[in-house]
């Protein structure tokens, strides 16, 4: 996607900072997926499709630095492009750290949180989100496709939110809210159909992982 086509209002976020518990504790954004780290191809679609791109890690955070710079990243000013969940915050405390981190350092108004496993995602995925964003008037919007069984489900950690929801998304933190489906049905939402649901595919399991490659 060319520059002038990105929607300039929204910075994209990888996140890295899981334990990589299913992946017997390696760093889930730098397996080997089909020639490349996993998160190589989830920041390919990053730059693609946003105007700045950064990465909340919580280790390797040169590796990831240099996985921005390979993706030819656009980064935001004064600011490193890789950084931890932010040191006031309880560890493993899940995704929800990691973007009221990134939100906390975003300076586009909307911010584009994607996980580091999820290597297929679609190419006009940012510009579907922020179109119905904008369209309602929603804080945060999901993507959402249908089971093998035709019901819906929803990819909450593959989010699109207002930098301006810091506030209440930092509130039920503090109340020991963890789940990020909860914070976000907490806020003025909206979803986004998608038809492939492989799209979304997580690679986040040894088991999963070679069973794709």
């Amino acid at each position: 996607m060319p520059d002038c086509a990105r929607p300039q209002r929204v910075t994209g976020c990888l996140l890295a900072g899981g334990e990589g518990r299913r992946m017997g504790g390696r760093d889930k954004g730098l397996v080997p997926y089909e020639g490349r780290p996993l998160a190589a191809w989830v920041l390919q679609r990053l730059v693609a499709q946003t105007a700045q791109q950064f990465v909340i890690a919580n280790r390797n955070l040169a590796d990831y630095a240099e996985l921005l710079n390979q993706a030819h990243a656009t980064l935001p000013a004064n600011r490193p492009a890789v950084e931890p969940d932010a040191p006031h915050l309880p560890r493993a405390s899940g995704p929800l750290a990691g973007i009221l981190t990134a939100l906390q350092r975003t300076e586009t108004p909307w911010l584009m949180v994607v996980p580091c496993d999820t290597p297929r995602l679609p190419a006009t995925l940012v510009q579907d989100l922020l179109a119905e964003g904008e369209r309602c008037n929603a804080e945060a919007v999901v993507p959402v496709t249908l089971d093998e069984q035709g019901l819906p489900r929803h990819h909450w950690v593959c989010v699109l939110v207002r930098k301006d929801v810091f506030a209440k998304l930092e509130a039920l933190f503090a109340q020991d809210e963890r789940k990020l489906r909860v914070c976000i049905q907490s806020l003025n939402w909206s979803s986004v159909s998608f038809t492939d649901a492989t799209a979304f595919d997580n690679i986040n399991s040894l088991e999963t992982l070679n069973g794709r490659d």
